[in-house]
């Protein structure tokens, strides 16, 4: 996001929205509409947030509240009203399956990318092999206001093939299909997926952010 207007609208919610793992407090920006799932802070955090001129921004958040850990912050995106999701052949290769069965494929993967695409947090999954080797997998997660949050996962030594492209815009349309509006999200740092995600038909619209308080800013102690 860019600017620094003050959000027109800002909510504060308590109880897991899917922004944020649990207990933590998560901010999502969508152009001047702001959303704070609480998690565990008390009401002088929520204040300092509600407060600033963008409750989504990572350096102000970070600066006056100083938390233990943060994810991302992630960009946004979404289809504009009307698009259509980019043709890619091939889809009829793919198979779905339950992503327990994947757990040896996934355990070989680094760490922080399993961790962006959230193909764990998922049921079942979109999965394209080669013979027996998995190259790939995507799916999406329901998020509140009937969002389909769409994750991608490629093996290292798949990529560079167009696969990203076609397990996101089959695991899009499945979104679609299911009547819920899709979402890409993306780190800062993985300009890889955004361009992925552009050549999909999505726009950036947006930035989330989450983090974990110390103790003592649960404790009325934020100043």
């Amino acid at each position: 996001m860019t600017g620094r207007a003050q959000p027109a609208t800002t909510s504060v919610v308590r109880g897991s929205q899917g922004i944020a793992p649990e207990g933590w407090t998560g901010v999502v920006r969508l152009g001047d509409a702001v959303l704070i799932e609480a998690g565990e802070a008390d009401e002088a955090v929520l204040n300092i947030l509600v407060n600033l001129e963008d409750p989504s921004d990572p350096v102000e958040v970070t600066r006056l509240l100083q938390p233990v850990r943060t994810l991302g912050p992630g960009e946004l995106a979404y289809l504009p009203a009307g698009a259509e999701v980019a043709d890619v052949s091939g889809e009829d290769d793919l198979c779905e399956v339950p992503v327990a069965s994947l757990a040896g494929w996934l355990n070989a993967l680094p760490a922080d990318e399993v961790e962006e695409s959230c193909v764990t947090e998922m049921d079942r999954v979109l999965v394209l092999h080669r013979g027996e080797a998995v190259l790939g997998a995507a799916g999406h997660l329901d998020w509140p206001g009937r969002i389909g949050h769409v994750g991608v996962l490629v093996a290292p030594s798949a990529r560079g093939a167009g696969l990203a492209q076609r397990l996101g815009a089959a695991a899009t349309r499945r979104v679609l299909d299911h009547g819920r509006s899709p979402q890409w999200r993306t780190a800062a740092w993985n300009a890889a997926s955004r361009a992925v995600a552009r050549r999909i038909g999505y726009r950036k619209m947006g930035r989330q952010f989450s983090f974990e308080l110390r103790a003592h800013r649960l404790a009325g102690e934020a100043h």
